[in-house]
């Protein structure tokens, strides 16, 4: 919830420090940050370093809980990651090998398509969404 907190807060703001809405962004991210089992240096960054800072920790918080998939969508930033993906096999032997696979991605996966018996219900749902007219 903090994380999606910080999030909303910087994109409504323009800003990881502004209490508008009474907790910064970086106050959010700083309470899952300042828990006593965990040590880890605070969150005081501000704008582009902001982004990416949070993308990493996001990745590293929700690891294996099944969000960066749509986190990555999103932030519309799945060409970047989607596009090449490192690929590890272990062989019988238990030797670890790495390959790179390049995957195709199209703009129009952002978005769903409206279902056409959607769209027979409700005429002003067309068109549809960009790339599945």
């Amino acid at each position: 919830m903090y994380l999606d907190y910080a999030e909303a807060v910087f994109h409504a703001t323009g800003s990881a420090n502004d209490g508008t809405y009474g907790m910064t962004a970086n106050q959010a991210i700083n309470v899952l940050r300042n828990r006593t089992d965990i040590s880890m240096p605070k969150f005081t960054e501000d704008g582009d370093a902001w982004v990416k800072r949070y993308e990493r920790e996001r990745l590293v918080e929700l690891a294996f809980e099944n969000h960066r998939f749509w986190d990555v969508r999103r932030w519309k930033k799945a060409d970047k990651y989607f596009k090449t993906i490192q690929v590890a096999a272990i062989s019988a032997d238990k030797q670890l090998t790495r390959t790179s696979v390049t995957r195709q991605w199209n703009d129009k996966y952002y978005l769903y398509p409206i279902p056409q018996s959607e769209l027979k219900k409700n005429p002003k749902l067309a068109p549809n969404n960009p790339g599945w007219e």
